[in-house]
């Protein structure tokens, strides 16, 4: 499995298409365990540029408080939509999400 590099990554991160070449890892990354805290994971990589945010004049809390809104509802939105994204990407890679995230048991 030929994992991407750190270009590409940002890139996927960002809703990109992949290579086909990277197709096995892409299926890896929606359907191992731990996809929900990858999924966590690109989409605070989306929300860096927020931290711009912090280099507004204004007082402390301000430059603080709003990078944290910003990261804190990227996440709660991310965690809420992440079984749609997770499809869209599969189908995304060219695989069908109903037939990979089938239940084994039936």
């Amino acid at each position: 499995m030929i994992r991407p590099g750190v270009g590409r990554w940002i890139a996927y991160a960002f809703g990109a298409r992949l290579p086909t070449v990277y197709a096995p890892w892409v299926l890896h990354d929606l359907t191992t365990r731990t996809w929900f805290l990858r999924h966590l994971a690109r989409s605070a990589v989306q929300a860096t540029p927020a931290a711009l945010l912090a280099l507004l004049p204004g007082p402390v809390w301000l430059r603080v408080a709003l990078p944290l809104f910003v990261l804190v509802s990227t996440l709660f939105m991310a965690a809420l939509f992440s079984p749609m994204v997770r499809e869209k990407r599969l189908y995304q890679h060219g695989y069908l999400p109903e037939v990979v995230l089938r239940d084994p048991d039936q």
